[in-house]
Order: structure tokens, then C-alpha cells, then sequence
């Protein structure tokens, strides 16, 4: 029985792998986006997308939420959507942004890589900076 333990043991010992690589690593530098973006309410400071288009949101106001949901509003309407962050090793931390689909919004859904992080500013961006096709999304805090 003794044997038996001692064998077992030694599988044990000698399966068991020192893994010290890191392999995907995955980073969370911006992780607190998730408790910035519902402290407060956000204006479109700045969007790229072939050119500045700032001023198609300029008179609206986001209000992000804990629940995931996000409000923007002017006097008009409100056009209610959704956000979510994650990271992942392949696409790094992103910021995703779904709204029902209204001019002018429907040029914001998507995924945006978050770019940078304070908590007066969030800069966001889609596409490839190679080939010029980049859209930038920068929210600031009223």
C-alpha cells in the first residue's frame, strides 16, 4: 500500500508543470472604465469618422449606467442603448456600444478599443490607422 502511495505521489509530483510563461497575458489598464463612464454625465467632445463630425452630437448628453445601459438625450429624444467593456489577449480592452440604430447613433455602434482613460476623458477608436480608416469616438465629462 506503502508503494502504491509513493508511486502516486510521484505522478502526481512529476505531471504537475511549472508553467512561468505567460502566455496570452491580458491587461486591464482601462478596467476602470466600468466605474468612470456612470459617475456622471458625458458629452462627444470630439468624433472622427472621415473627417470631423463632432457636431452631429453636439447637443446630445450620455448617461452611461452600472447596469450596462446607456442614455443619450438632448431635447428632443432620447435614444436608449447598451455598453459593455472586455479584454482579451487578441483584441487587448474594448469598449462596446450598442444603440437601436437612430441617426446619429447608429455611427457610434460598435466595438471601440479604448485608446486612453481618465476620468474626465475616455478616447475610443475603430479601424485601421494603416489605411486611414480610423474613426475616433472621445467622451468627456460635463
Amino acid at each position: 500500500m506503502k508503494k502504491l502511495l509513493v508511486i502516486f505521489s510521484m505522478i502526481l509530483f512529476f505531471s504537475c508543470s511549472s508553467d512561468d510563461d505567460a502566455g496570452d497575458v491580458v491587461t486591464t489598464k482601462f478596467e476602470k472604465i466600468k466605474t468612470i463612464l456612470p459617475q456622471g454625465e458625458w458629452i462627444v467632445s470630439n468624433f472622427y469618422d472621415n473627417g470631423d463630425q463632432t457636431i452631429d452630437f453636439e447637443s446630445f448628453i450620455f448617461t452611461f449606467k452600472t447596469d450596462g445601459t446607456v442614455f443619450g438625450q438632448n431635447d428632443l429624444f432620447t435614444e436608449n442603448g447598451t455598453w459593455e467593456y472586455s479584454t482579451t489577449a487578441v483584441d487587448g480592452e474594448q469598449l462596446l456600444l450598442q444603440f437601436q440604430g437612430t441617426v446619429p447613433f447608429d455611427r457610434i455602434i460598435g466595438v471601440w478599443d479604448i485608446i486612453s482613460l481618465t476620468p474626465e476623458k475616455v478616447e475610443l477608436s475603430i479601424g485601421n490607422v494603416d489605411n486611414q480608416n480610423v474613426k475616433l469616438l472621445i467622451f468627456t465629462q460635463i
